[in-house]
């Protein structure tokens, strides 16, 4: 019967591209909201780690929730400017991205934990390599997450530019399209090194996996809503976030969006901007 039912949500979640947003009064009348996720990991995976969070939104805005994953990084930043979404959670350079020509995205929140609000990434490579700086790279294969990825591609090349390396003096690099994949290529060997977010590299330190160098640390993954989304709705999703942690039901809720989150605090479009600078030039995708 539980195989059933994910199979039922992953196919709800392929269908809820097909499902029009496209006004207030649209929005009042319809049964669902819709809610958009980054494919930072399987769809599958994502629809599972999210469901306690859309169910509990269900139940106190007496709305259905459903999620919609993005086919990549690039679809779900057009699904928040298009309104296929309602709200979305999604990365800091998919924020930059979003709101390079306008700002006109209200945050909801973004994640905590016990009081950190930011994060990091690392370039890595196997432990037994003879890899141990960014200069060692030149001539050696580079794994990329997907190309809007903040941690598996944006901070890795801006880290790689910094240390005076360019994508000509790789031997050759690829797009992987998430962190997993990354890690996974490295450890067997089919590239030198690559970008990950340091959750990822935790996770697979303990089979050979090392850090060269750390990227800068930067605000974590946050909520948005679309343009145009009725501001009592948007009242409603943020009180409803920002105060999830009070709820009896909250650390399992939380900890299945990311393992140690335990809160959902306020966030603002400004508090992006250092990223931003480090970030924006890169912004043109890599090539795939």
């Amino acid at each position: 019967m539980q195989q059933i039912k994910n199979i039922l949500k992953i196919i709800a979640f392929i269908m809820i591209p097909l499902i029009p947003v496209s006004s207030q009064a649209t929005e009042e009348n319809r049964k669902e909201l819709i809610f958009g996720v980054h494919p930072y990991l399987h769809a599958s995976i994502l629809v599972e780690r999210f469901t306690p969070l859309t169910e509990y939104l269900s139940s106190k805005l007496g709305q259905k929730v459903l999620i919609r994953v993005g086919s990549d990084y690039n679809d779900h930043v057009e699904a928040i400017k298009n309104g296929k979404v309602d709200f979305a959670f999604l990365g800091p350079a998919l924020l930059i991205k979003l709101t390079r020509d306008s700002n006109d995205f209200q945050p909801l929140g973004r994640l905590s934990f016990s009081g950190k609000d930011s994060f990091r990434g690392a370039i890595i490579t196997r432990t037994e390599s003879n890899i141990d700086s960014l200069k060692d790279l030149k001539g050696k294969q580079f794994a990329f997450g997907d190309p809007n990825s903040t941690l598996s591609s944006l901070l890795p090349l801006r880290l790689l530019n910094d240390a005076g390396i360019t994508l000509a003096d790789l031997a050759g690099y690829s797009n992987l399209k998430n962190h997993h994949n990354v890690a996974l290529s490295v450890l067997l060997g089919k590239h030198d090194a690559g970008g990950v977010k340091e959750e990822v590299l935790r996770e697979y330190e303990s089979r050979g996996l090392k850090a060269i160098q750390w990227s800068p640390e930067i605000p974590t993954h946050l909520f948005v809503a679309r343009q145009g989304l009725s501001q009592t709705k948007i009242v409603a999703l943020s009180s409803l976030l920002q105060n999830l942690h009070k709820q009896p039901a909250s650390t399992n809720i939380l900890q299945n969006i990311k393992k140690g989150t335990t809160a959902i605090i306020p966030a603002q479009i400004e508090e992006y901007a250092e990223l931003r600078k480090l970030i924006s030039p890169l912004l043109i995708n890599l090539q795939q």
